[in-house]
């Protein structure tokens, strides 16, 4: 099907949005250039209606008045008859009701992202970062799905779509920090702010703003992370356009770290010279995901950080398997609810194997805790989980595993990362005190008497991780003695894990 547009009207109109996404959205523009020129002026069709429709709301200024609300609410009522119709006098109109209608992107997406750009006639601020994403779902996630028929992914990208329209418009409003002032909004959630006592509005780079832009940049990269495992999906034309990108919108992060993370004086830009080198380089390039995984390794400090980066099991509130990822990927500042273990180890002396974890771990760094944590491997026994990592970290050997906490889980942050953990807890017993533990996860381990340890700790002596803080009442409660705690039954498990009969349970 396709519009009833005159030829020469929609064509004006590809031209008119070409100009408009060469003008203001440069990244966009080096990135569609390795498209074929039908997929290219699709592009550069959804980016002007997204532009033309920010432009209204960015020039009602701080304080907009009725008419930006009447001029957008008109925008937004011609382009919806324009479509209805199949055609448009105006040229930017019928070029991209040409588009919609040519690669039949969904009527519903438009509705969702006229509904945020209303929202930023009234909306100053947003408290959390979810209710961000709410916004950020009409006028970010959006566009990525829109993309997404125009691109012509083998296979389900669309999360990845989400995920990169998500991380682009993260990048922008990190960069225009000091704009978005000057209009009066700040797109940094309100308990960020307070977390790490920043204020934007001072227009001063301080200890606490550099700390607050560090770990938004983390979340931003964590989320290029997420859309890089769509990248692959798409045909060799649109990787190679969006990889490109991809890659310039996160250099854009790189920049404000050189700026020592003040965007206020200035706005951070990637040089044309640049843009131009990476996108030669993407053309040539016989797998485009090699230039996205060489740059994400020279410049992401996330990437191997992990000691192993296995998979993970993902859960429901109800502890049933819904899936796997890497370790790394889903330990972020909203970390998804999955299955792990915690162990107390015990000599024979009834002394408890304390560690401290390693201080360049990238969760919870630093910290003392019980023996050994980890995760189930994919379709592990979680009694082989717990013997692999004790063996691993410290060298140790069990001699009997037991399990007293089947049900236990909890939810903690540290340094902008959560753990979010069904976690059953064991109680391991080992023959003597020889301990050799990985420097890479372990600082130190003391042998602490378990009375001692508990007591220390119920009194708030004693710092220790959250999960252990919320274990050891629990683990208290089931007697003076750990070699005497009760097994719990298998059955109480959550779904999600197995445990043989050789772990003690019954």
């Amino acid at each position: 099907m396709t519009t009833a547009s005159r030829p020469e009207v929609v064509a004006e109109g590809y031209a008119r949005c070409a100009a408009v996404t060469r003008e203001h959205g440069t990244t966009y523009w080096w990135g569609a250039r390795l498209l074929p020129s039908d997929a290219r002026r699709h592009v550069h069709a959804v980016y002007a209606l997204a532009r033309l429709a920010d432009d209204i709301v960015d020039d009602a200024g701080p304080e907009p008045g009725p008419e930006a609300a009447a001029a957008l609410d008109a925008f937004e009522q011609r382009f919806l008859e324009a479509l209805a119709a199949g055609r448009s006098d105006d040229p930017v109109t019928a070029a991209v009701v040409e588009t919609v209608v040519e690669r039949g992107i969904a009527q519903e997406c438009f509705t969702r992202f006229f509904s945020s750009m209303r929202a930023d006639l009234t909306v100053r601020a947003y408290e959390t970062w979810h209710d961000l994403l709410g916004y950020m779902d009409g006028s970010a996630a959006v566009i990525g799905e829109m993309m997404l028929p125009v691109l012509e992914p083998v296979g389900d990208a669309a999360h990845a779509a989400r995920s990169l329209g998500l991380a682009f418009q993260l990048t922008n409003f990190l960069r225009d920090v000091g704009e978005d002032l000057d209009r009066g909004r700040v797109y940094v959630p309100q308990e960020d702010l307070r977390r790490f006592g920043a204020d934007p509005w001072a227009r001063r780079v301080t200890p606490e703003w550099r700390a607050l832009m560090a770990f938004e940049v983390e979340r931003n990269r964590r989320l290029y992370r997420e859309a890089d495992a769509g990248l692959p999906a798409l045909p060799l034309d649109a990787r190679r356009c969006v990889a490109t990108a991809r890659v310039l919108y996160a250099r854009i992060l790189e920049r404000i770290e050189v700026a020592d993370y003040d965007v206020f004086s200035s706005r951070a830009r990637v040089p044309t010279p640049a843009k131009a080198a990476l996108a030669a380089r993407m053309l040539t390039a016989r797998e485009p995901m090699r230039v996205v995984r060489a740059d994400r390794a020279s410049r992401d400090p996330h990437e191997g950080a992990w000691v192993a980066d296995d998979a993970v099991v993902l859960v429901d509130d109800s502890g049933a398997p819904v899936g796997e990822a890497p370790k790394s990927a889903i330990h972020h500042d909203d970390t998804p609810l999955h299955l792990a273990f915690s162990c107390y180890v015990v000599d024979p002396d009834g002394r408890l194997l304390v560690t401290t974890r390693a201080a360049s771990k990238p969760s919870f760094p630093g910290v003392v805790t019980n023996t050994v944590c980890g995760h189930p491997r994919p379709g592990e026994d979680l009694a082989d989980a717990v013997r692999r990592r004790a063996r691993s970290e410290l060298g140790v050997d069990l001699t009997e595993l037991r399990l007293v906490l089947p049900r236990f889980r909890y939810r903690a942050a540290m340094n902008g990362l959560v753990e979010h953990e069904v976690c059953p807890v064991f109680v391991g017993f080992v023959e003597n005190a020889s301990v050799a533990p990985d420097p890479e996860e372990v600082d130190a381990t003391e042998w602490v008497p378990w009375a001692d340890f508990s007591a220390d700790v119920l009194a708030a002596r004693r710092s220790v991780s959250p999960w252990a803080a919320d274990q050891v009442p629990l683990l208290a409660a089931l007697g003076p003695d750990p070699r005497t705690w009760p097994a719990a039954s298998r059955a109480d498990l959550p779904p999600a894990a197995t445990l043989g009969a050789g772990a003690g349970a019954v």
